[in-house]
């Protein structure tokens, strides 16, 4: 893929210190808010609707992939899945972080299309990410099978949720404070990472399609 041209002449990795601030500030708010409890109820037994999404977009839009990862860590910290929860959200970083800076261009001449797609992208990686947590729930937590949480996820609300968090709130950021969130990081080969990230993350789920445990 062929970078952005604002951007493009730019070294090949690029995280400042203006980054890691954001980041811990961003991860810091993440970890406040899921250690006071402060989530949407109702999503699993002993799982709610934590609004981390919110949090780690808004990083990755302003620092990076590693701005993302970095919220994650934090959040969770103090989170009731625990650290083992934490690499599940890469995809979706990695997938959001893929396309931004082209929605970021996109959306400086046409403000409809860009947050069109700023969404739909949302959507696609929060689908891709969904199947390494169904993974988590069957396999480790057994809770229900990846049959079991696909349809209750898509048919019955919780991923419409679950968008509502990653998108609505960022994508207000994302129009109204463009130079806060204009995409002048760089991680190498983030197409990549996007890809093999979301090739174990469906690979996991669909392995484990009507399976509980091990």
């Amino acid at each position: 893929m062929s970078e952005p041209s604002t951007t493009a002449k730019k070294p090949r990795f690029v995280f400042t210190a203006r980054h890691a601030a954001i980041a811990g500030i961003l991860g810091t708010l993440s970890l406040i808010t899921t250690g006071m409890g402060l989530a949407l109820p109702g999503y699993l037994p002993l799982v709610n609707f934590e609004l981390t999404g919110t949090f780690l977009i808004t990083a990755t839009m302003a620092a990076g992939p590693l701005g993302g990862i970095i919220v994650t860590i934090l959040t969770q910290l103090v989170s009731a899945v625990g650290m083992v929860g934490t690499p599940f959200f890469w995809p979706h970083i990695l997938v959001f972080a893929t396309f931004y800076p082209y929605i970021y261009e996109i959306n400086k001449k046409n403000k409809i299309l860009g947050v069109v797609l700023f969404w739909l992208v949302n959507a696609l990686a929060l689908f891709i990410q969904y199947w390494g947590w169904w993974w988590l729930y069957a396999a480790v937590f057994r809770l229900m099978t990846v049959e079991a949480m696909f349809w209750y996820n898509m048919l019955f609300g919780p991923y419409i949720v679950y968008l509502l968090i990653y998108a609505l709130i960022p994508s207000i950021i994302f129009e109204i404070t463009p130079e806060f969130v204009k995409p002048d990081w760089r991680f190498p080969y983030t197409w990549l990472w996007a890809l093999i990230s979301s090739i174990i993350a469906i690979t996991l789920g669909a392995l484990w399609w009507n399976k509980i445990g091990w």
